[in-house]
């Protein structure tokens, strides 16, 4: 035990000493010069995770950033999660900065979800078994239902605008090439994605998502859920069925009919 506290200190100490560093005031000395290269990382890994988010907000962006640094400093060791940090991190001074416009904090968490989408490092081997009501569902590790209060899935890469101020849910996930996919989810689908991806059983996940948002549980859901699944197998999201899911739980709710409503690249 004792060893134990002694490295947790010893590291604790390191850490610190690595941000007194990187958040100390410039200077020309060799730390110094460690000292912007460090931050100038930094600033280069976020910017190239979420570059629309960087483009919209000018240089604002950086000074974000700059400031997220000299207050917190990214807590994993990985440039990787740098930008999921800084949106955790940003997302309510944006919201109440009345010069950032009031889709950025979405249009930030969408980069980023899409870019740990890309990242993850999951093996999608199918089960072998077939769906059941009864079993839970296994998908690709690298999926995931987001929801947001902007349309920023529809804002154009390569072009300035604004999105729609619109409830949307997105399954995004990887296809069989590997290339991160969007699919746009009606608040039904999306619910009982949600429970699938939590681990429920086929049937407890359609059941709960209809009694969640007042849904008649009748042939026309039971219908229109095989066709979603079987379309999600075809694009190799939907892996089988096993006996127990192995995510994490993750719910919400929504208030409109249908399964599936459209997709994007």
């Amino acid at each position: 035990m004792a060893e134990e506290e002694e490295g947790r200190a010893a590291i604790a100490e390191v850490a610190a000493s690595f941000a007194a560093v990187v958040q100390g005031p410039p200077d020309e000395t060799r730390i110094g010069v460690y000292r912007s290269l460090v931050r100038r990382g930094i600033m280069g890994a976020v910017r190239a995770q979420m570059p629309r988010t960087a483009a919209a907000l000018g240089a604002r962006f950086e000074a974000t950033v700059e400031a997220w640094i000299d207050e917190a400093l990214p807590s994993s060791p990985y440039l990787r999660d740098a930008s999921a940090e800084l949106v955790g991190w940003a997302a309510t001074r944006w919201t109440e900065d009345p010069l950032v416009p009031r889709w950025i904090p979405d249009l930030g968490r969408y980069e980023v979800a899409r870019f740990e989408v890309a990242a993850a490092n999951v093996a999608d081997a199918p089960s072998g078994g077939p769906l059941a009501l009864d079993r839970a569902v296994r998908l690709g590790g690298a999926a995931r239902v987001a929801r947001y209060a902007w349309a920023v899935h529809r804002l154009p890469e390569d072009t300035p605008g604004e999105p729609q101020e619109e409830l949307t849910a997105l399954l995004l996930y990887r296809d069989r090439a590997h290339e991160v996919r969007c699919l746009v989810l009606s608040p039904l689908a999306a619910a009982i994605l949600e429970r699938l991806l939590g681990g429920a059983r086929l049937g407890e996940a359609v059941t709960t998502a209809c009694a969640a948002l007042g849904e008649p549980m009748g042939d026309a859901v039971l219908r229109g859920t095989a066709e979603v699944l079987a379309d999600l197998g075809e694009r190799g999201v939907v892996l089988g069925a096993v006996e127990q899911g192995n995510h994490d739980p993750d719910t919400h709710a929504a208030g409109e009919q249908g399964i599936v409503a459209g997709e994007r690249p």
